[in-house]
């Protein structure tokens, strides 16, 4: 939670309304630190990102306060698990566990309409 790119991509997807599922790879020697209220004080006061970190965000028309909500959000749910250094059926279960939470939307008519376009102009 500390890449602007990364930061820039979720709150674009929670905008977007992008169905995000967390997972939390479980590697020995690897810990992920959640968010607590500490973090996103720090995010508010600008002392997580530095200037060209910030710029990044703020040339995209994404503020700090966009990405809290999002952060924010994505972590009211909880983190999936998922154990590469375990076994197949382990892992096999994990995935299924995550899958089993996605969705897929249909694209939107406007996408779908502007494809048709430019594939009847390219014939």
């Amino acid at each position: 939670l500390r890449r602007p790119w990364c930061l820039l991509e979720l709150a674009v997807a929670v905008k977007s309304n992008v169905n995000i599922i967390p997972v939390a790879v479980q590697r020995p020697g690897m810990k992920f630190d959640f968010p607590n209220e500490d973090f996103f004080k720090r995010l508010r006061q600008g002392r997580t990102l530095d200037a060209n970190d910030r710029h990044i965000l703020v040339r995209e028309g994404i503020t700090l306060d966009d990405v809290e909500k999002a952060v924010r959000k994505v972590f009211l749910q909880i983190a999936l698990p998922f154990s590469p250094h375990r076994t197949a059926n382990i892992r096999q279960l994990e995935l299924r566990n995550i899958l089993s939470r996605c969705t897929v939307s249909p694209p939107c008519s406007g996408l779908r309409e502007v494809t048709t376009s430019a594939i009847r102009r390219s014939l």
